[in-house]
């Protein structure tokens, strides 16, 4: 559906079941908070736009009339009368809005619904709601078999069994709907500018694909266009990339299969370092232009330049060490039967994120190649600058034609990627959405995947430690690229003797923490990425103040010779003190400058605070003592496990991988990359 056909349509929106008995269920993806947050911004433009709108509600007047399934598993939801059968208070029903009542799945089972929308000449439904994979999925295709345009806002629509409602998604947006994100959804549909555009630009055009060695030149007007702006100056737009089609992600994964046909189809060898010593060239001139691409880093994402310095530094380093570990062990190996082989896969996708946009690519490209296969990469569209060019100092180092081949897009554009049938293995660092995506197709088509899916770290502090130490450890591990990376210190559980001691010590330390320009040494935290994770970020706070957490927020200052804070994302350190465990902000992954602090009265609460979120990246325990240093070794849930340290960063010859919902597959790094992009074959044999 095009914004011209758009201009045309005449949409409701349909809200369905959002009510305290469906919002309430475990393992909600999105979780409640965010998914009431994109649902009151579809309201209000839809309000603003004065849409017709429609709450669909679930009712039981009589418990003999519940859905016989519920009957036959004791389920008892949506009762009338009761606080379960009501939306929050924020989403209820406003004069002239329409409430419907349903008791089964589908909001059309009510012949009402569709007898006001044939009378109003309502053309298109805007769905949101729950659960996806049964109420909306049911009512999207039931208005399609009436002849309705079916429009599903993405970020506003839920599901506790996130599995099954991703591919609830693909099945959907195959036959049935169109699924936008909520800001799409106001832009195009309800012709409302969420976010300002910039008012100045710099607007450098990039290309959405990068084969053969070449930059290729679209020919024709493309369908989307991604435009980056400044996270310093929000007014300034740095770039634009289209979107990459289908037709560009089928040529890219061509091209890699061809290069990879051409190619020696092994791991590398130390008798064979051609391809090493192309990478190793990639690596030294990243040593040799280390303040450029550091700068550029800083300029793309916000990083400050001296934690864009160290990006590079653990990039080179990923590179050297993974070409050492490709070599270290044989890829083949004698049995009394004949031998056991390590092959390549053949065409490794690689879709990566902007937080990290030279060292995450790096830490999967070299090894894909190091281990004899060749590569699509899809970036993230903030990190898309950067990856033109990388692609461009591939080229330089003497890389084979054809073996990395880059197509810019955005989450749709990497499942088309991930669904390809030229890609045999798929690596990602993602969020837990992009994670469950990535299950469904490479489940279906029975291919590898590897996924970091982001981490709620915490650091466990004890009362034997040294406190101001942990505190100016933590706050830096928090706050570093303004808690833009998956291991940062997300959560601090204190002993609660030490609470207020270790509280003093931490305020401190975030008022020594410089918000300003990235590009100055001084500074330690820099904007976020974008207007739009500023506005998630402080909901999310927000949403904390409102059922009682205490909020310590330090506010932003800048150097004075910048004059862009008010123009830019930035945000100062704040910590949470918050002490319901099972609220958002300590259950998810913030992705902010935000840090939760919680208490325990005993090891054994300690530990369950630090096992007790659905993430298990890295874990760090502050201590003298060697029994709790002992009990967090064998007790704590995490791929990861640090002592006397931050949760933040990570050694670039230790294998990275996460536990529960923080990773799939084997670990990134070091042994890791062996197991992951080559497979085991055995080959018998018998001389004649």
């Amino acid at each position: 559906m095009h914004l011209s056909e758009a201009r045309k349509m005449r949409p409701a929106l349909l809200l369905v079941d959002v009510q305290y008995d469906f919002l309430e269920l475990p393992s909600l993806e999105p979780p409640r908070e965010s998914l009431c947050g994109s649902l009151g911004q579809l309201l209000r433009a839809s309000r603003q736009a004065s849409l017709p709108i429609f709450h669909v509600q679930t009712q039981i007047e009589d418990p003999r009339e519940r859905m016989p399934h519920w009957i036959k598993n004791g389920v008892s939801r949506c009762v009338a009368g009761s606080k379960g059968v009501q939306p929050p208070e924020r989403l209820k029903p406003v004069e002239g809005e329409v409430v419907i009542t349903k008791r089964f799945f589908s909001a059309f089972t009510c012949d009402r619904l569709d007898e006001s929308l044939k009378t109003m000449g309502i053309d298109t439904v805007i769905l949101g709601g729950l659960l996806l994979r049964a109420c909306i999925r049911t009512t999207a295709i039931d208005a399609y078999q009436r002849g309705y345009e079916v429009l599903i806002a993405s970020d506003a629509v839920s599901d506790s069994d996130p599995i099954h409602g991703m591919a609830t998604r693909h099945y959907l947006q195959s036959r049935v709907a169109v699924f936008f994100s909520v800001d799409q959804i106001c832009r195009r549909f309800l012709q409302q500018n969420v976010t300002p555009k910039p008012v100045r630009s710099e607007a450098e055009v990039l290309s959405s694909l990068m084969l053969d060695n070449q930059h290729q030149i679209l020919d024709r007007t493309p369908d989307a266009i991604y435009r980056h702006e400044n996270p310093c100056d929000a007014t300034i737009e740095r770039w634009q990339v289209p979107i990459g089609s289908p037709e560009q992600v089928s040529r890219a994964t061509a091209a890699a299969r061809r290069s990879y046909i051409r190619s020696s189809r092994n791991p590398v060898s130390k008798s064979d370092t051609a391809l090493m010593k192309c990478l190793l060239r990639v690596a030294d001139q990243l040593v040799d232009d280390k303040t450029q691409w550091a700068r550029q880093i800083s300029m793309d994402t916000g990083k400050p330049i001296s934690q864009s310095c160290l990006e590079v530094d653990f990039a080179v380093g990923l590179v050297r060490h993974g070409a050492e570990e490709a070599v270290r062990v044989p890829h083949e190996k004698e049995g009394s039967f004949g031998r056991i082989c390590r092959r390549p896969h053949g065409v490794v996708a690689i879709v990566t994120p902007w937080n990290n946009p030279l060292a995450i690519p790096l830490g999967k490209i070299a090894p894909a190649l190091l281990y004899g296969n060749s590569v699509v990469w899809k970036p993230a569209l903030a990190g898309a600058s950067l990856a033109a060019r990388l692609f461009d100092l591939f080229n330089a180092s003497g890389l084979q034609s054809g073996l990395v081949s880059v197509v810019q897009g955005d989450g749709a554009t990497a499942e088309t990627l991930m669904n390809d049938d030229d890609v045999d293995a798929v690596s990602l660092t993602g969020s837990s959405a992009t994670g469950f995506a990535a299950q469904v197709i490479c489940g279906r088509r029975r291919i590898p995947l590897q996924a970091e899916l982001g981490g709620n770290n915490a650091a466990i502090v004890w009362p034997d430690a040294d406190l101001e130490n942990a505190a100016h450890q933590i706050a830096q591990g928090a706050f570093g690229c303004a808690g833009q990376r998956c291991t940062a210190n997300r959560r601090i559980i204190v002993h609660h003797s030490i609470r207020k001691k270790f509280t003093d010590y931490f305020r401190k330390a975030m008022e020594c923490l410089i918000v300003g320009d990235p590009l100055q040494e001084e500074t330690f935290v820099g904007p976020v990425i974008s207007r739009e994770a500023h506005r998630r970020i402080e909901t999310l706070i927000n949403q904390a103040r409102a059922t009682g957490a205490q909020i310590i927020a330090i506010e932003p200052t800048t150097f004075s010779s910048t004059g862009f804070l008010s123009t830019g994302c930035f945000h100062g350190p704040t910590l949470v003190c918050c002490s319901d465990s099972k609220a958002e902000i300590v259950q998810e992954e913030s992705f902010g400058p935000v840090a939760v602090l919680q208490q325990a009265h005993n090891w054994d609460q300690a530990i369950d605070l630090c096992n007790g979120v659905r993430q298990g990246l890295v874990a760090a325990i502050f201590t003298r003592s060697s029994e709790i240093k002992d009990r967090f070794l064998n007790e704590a849930n995490a791929g990861l496990l640090k002592f006397n340290q931050s949760t933040a960063a990570a050694s670039s010859d230790a294998p990275f991988g996460g536990w529960k919902y923080s990773g799939i597959g084997p670990p990134e790094h070091g042994i890791g990359d062996r197991d992951f992009y080559t497979r085991i074959q055995a080959v018998y044999s018998n001389e004649m």
